[in-house]
């Protein structure tokens, strides 16, 4: 580093226009070379030193007897490059000197001499060229390099062991997680068949109000089973009359008066309703006597000797597929048991505008179960293994 300042007189206070030169303000890179150097001017002696370092602005040398500032040299840098002796001659001139420091300055350097240079200075900073000192600071940086690598394995306790495998386990299972999970989306997206809809159904007999009218129930409080021909409800309507034809009008005319007085004032007919068969009762609202509304279903009949059953909606588009199932889960809402069955039928449901399948569970559904919500996943196997 080079810095210039003014002169200092003894006894005096230096002056405080000082200026210091950083390595970073340099107008040229500096490098250590090893190198020889002859400086030869007329009048003076030749003077031979050593070169400290060089850049394309000038040279530093190492020279313990004064020199004149601003004195002209013919110099002549002598390198040693791989078994290759280069000389490079040019002329410097003298500009400071500190004790053994001496800095020069090139003086009309031409254009091919600085190429040649600033090509062996860059071959200096990136290692292509070194000399003998350069390589033994690489090899001892290399060595030390290893030295601490071995030191800090050999220091490794059995703690740090343990969470290295630990660590290493922990990252293999959540990435076979993570594999798992994606599989396992892949194997719902290509291979499940989610149903639109789905509810437990039966071949139940559905008693309906056949008339506006009064409802009273002849069951028991709390009854859930019926015998064949036991009387269910006992329904009162009134007698709706209409007259369309000549033929009821004479029918009329030879009524009695007091048949026609019943007629004309709609007399109350009730209705006695018995079950057909052995049944579960079902209600679809809760039972009570009063007032019903015509086609107003009054209960369900699910016959003992036949099993409930599951019916499920799906879209046109997977007609294709329902072939290759292999397998149905079935998840009755209110109940923690799971149910698998097999699909046993189709037909086209005209309300909903799609496919309904009949499912028919493997084990029996509980009575209870009726009318329920199910949420129901029909399992694919290979396209090769649909059944023809």
């Amino acid at each position: 580093m080079s810095s210039s300042s003014t002169p200092v007189i003894p006894g005096k206070k230096a002056a405080a226009n000082v200026v210091h030169e950083a390595i970073d303000e340099r107008q040229y890179v500096r490098t250590r070379i090893d190198a020889h150097v002859t400086l030869t001017a007329a009048g003076q002696p030749t003077v031979e030193t050593s070169l400290q370092d060089i850049s394309l602005g000038g040279i530093g040398l190492r020279h313990d007897k004064p020199l004149t500032i601003g004195s002209l040299y013919n110099a002549s840098i002598r390198l040693r490059l791989n078994q290759v002796n280069l000389s490079l001659d040019g002329k410097v001139r003298i500009v400071s000197q500190r004790g053994e420091e001496v800095g020069a300055q090139f003086v009309d350097l031409d254009a091919q001499k600085r190429d040649i240079l600033r090509y062996i200075i860059s071959a200096y900073l990136s290692g292509e060229i070194a000399d003998i000192n350069g390589l033994f600071n690489v090899m001892q940086r290399e060595n030390y390099i290893k030295e601490r690598k071995q030191q800090h394995a050999s220091a490794r306790s059995s703690g740090d062991r343990f969470k290295a495998v630990a660590g290493t386990l922990l990252y293999t299972a959540a990435g076979l997680a993570a594999l798992g999970f994606v599989a396992y989306k892949s194997y719902q997206l290509f291979f499940r068949i989610p149903a639109v809809q789905a509810q437990v159904s039966a071949n139940a007999r559905v008693i309906s109000m056949p008339d506006n009218g009064y409802v009273k129930y002849l069951m028991q409080p709390g009854q859930n089973e019926v015998k064949a021909a036991q009387p269910l409800a006992s329904v009162s309507t009134q007698l709706a009359t209409s007259f369309t034809s000549p033929a009821d009008i004479k029918a009329v005319a030879d009524l009695s008066p007091g048949d026609l007085q019943t007629l004309l004032g709609r007399a109350t007919i009730e209705t006695v309703i018995n079950s057909p068969c052995d049944c579960d009762v079902y209600f679809p609202g809760k039972p009570l006597d009063g007032y019903g509304y015509k086609q107003a279903p009054l209960m369900h009949l699910l016959p003992r000797d036949e099993a409930l059953f599951v019916t499920a909606n799906v879209p046109f588009d997977k007609l294709d597929d329902i072939s290759r199932v292999t397998s149905v889960d079935l998840k009755v809402f209110g109940l923690d048991e799971h149910f698998t069955g097999k699909v046993v039928d189709s037909h086209v449901d005209e309300a909903n505008k799609n496919l309904a399948l009949t499912i028919a569970p493997d084990t029996p559904l509980p009575r209870q179960a009726y009318q329920k919500p199910v949420a129901v996943d029909l399992f694919l196997g290979l396209p090769f293994t649909a059944s023809r």
